[in-house]
């Protein structure tokens, strides 16, 4: 973590990173045009990245500019069962390995908070009118994977920086959004201090931005980047395109949030916005629930994206009400010049 542009947060005794003192002292008033997204990745530049390449990497979000990777350190990980433990089973074998060279196996843990949720291993043998069907299925869910449930059991207590939520809890996404994300950080700087910062994830579904209904930037990974994030690595990207969606007037009585979201999936088709994250603002915008926000989120996949470069925000300004959204006029601005692929690399 890094000191330059650290601050106390009035009132607290928290610190932050001052961001737009960094952004301004590059170019005065920038940080004012900045997209949402640019901030929160800014913000992490300035608390994370190397100050050899900050200001070129800060360059990158003011001019607009894709002629330089620079990092991007998710505050957390977040894996369903199936990649999740793949990645653990990999941490296992290393700690074997280094017991076997006389080594402490117990310093082997992920650097980043990981939280691991148990739900690709549903068993449905029994229909939902039956008697106990939820207890029956359960039964068999944990016969058939003892050995699997019994590895994330271990997980649990062998490894520090990880959580798991149990099975029969939930969908991951519905758990991100509603138990996971405290959409603001408050982590311990290892100095007896603690630093407050913009909750952000990656996870090994493509549905991951679902919890981006909080503002929370979320991006889908696979498992083998996900397992690099885990272990502290940045994840290497250039400036995405960032498309701007104005919501103009309310839903409708009767419309739903599944409808709205399907007519802007078509638009979005449409309109060929491909690898590109998406900001919803505006008044429709502000009507909507979390629940409606949500779904637009979770649909980030649909609009044909390519794998590791999608995610769409709701600015957390937004506050909710019932939703009700008439017919939508939109309004488009590309912060960046139009280029068909995010540029993610690995």
């Amino acid at each position: 973590m890094n000191t330059e542009y650290r601050k106390n947060l009035p009132g607290t005794d928290l610190d932050y990173f001052d961001t737009r003192q960094a952004v301004e002292d590059i170019r005065p008033g920038a940080y004012d045009t900045l997209p949402y997204t640019s901030r929160i990745l800014a913000e992490q530049l300035v608390r994370r990245c190397d100050p050899a390449v900050l200001t070129d990497s800060l360059k990158q979000l003011i001019e607009r500019k894709r002629d330089l990777d620079f990092p991007w350190y998710p505050a957390r990980v977040v894996c369903h069962d199936i990649l999740g433990q793949t990645a653990l089973v990999d941490l296992a074998g290393l700690r074997d390995a280094i017991a076997e060279k006389g080594g402490d196996p117990a310093k082997v843990n992920p650097v980043v908070p990981t939280q691991l949720i148990v739900d690709h291993s549903l068993a449905v043998e029994h229909a939902g009118f039956e008697k106990d069907a939820f207890e029956k299925n359960r039964e068999i869910e944990n016969r058939r994977n003892d050995d699997r449930f019994h590895f994330i059991d271990w997980t649990k207590t062998a490894f520090r920086n990880v959580d798991v939520i149990p099975p029969g809890n939930g969908i991951m996404h519905q758990i991100n959004l509603e138990k996971m994300s405290p959409v603001i950080q408050n982590r311990p700087d290892g100095e007896g201090k603690h630093v407050a910062f913009p909750d952000t994830c990656v996870g090994t579904d493509s549905h991951t931005p679902m919890v981006d209904a909080l503002g929370v930037i979320s991006v889908g990974v696979g498992g083998l980047e996900a397992e690099s994030v885990m272990l502290g690595r940045a994840s290497m990207m250039r400036l995405p395109d960032i498309v701007g969606v104005e919501l103009k007037g309310k839903l409708r009585p009767g419309i739903t949030g599944t409808d709205m979201v399907l007519a802007i999936t078509e638009f979005l088709r449409k309109e060929r916005v491909v690898g590109a994250y998406l900001e919803f603002y505006g008044e429709g915008a502000d009507s909507l629930t979390v629940g409606d926000r949500a779904t637009i989120s979770n649909m980030t996949p649909e609009y044909a994206p390519p794998p590791r470069c999608s995610t769409s925000t709701i600015k957390p300004s937004i506050t909710s009400s019932s939703p009700a959204v008439k017919t939508s006029r939109w309004r488009w601005w590309r912060s960046t010049p139009s280029i068909p692929a995010c540029g993610r690399t690995t």
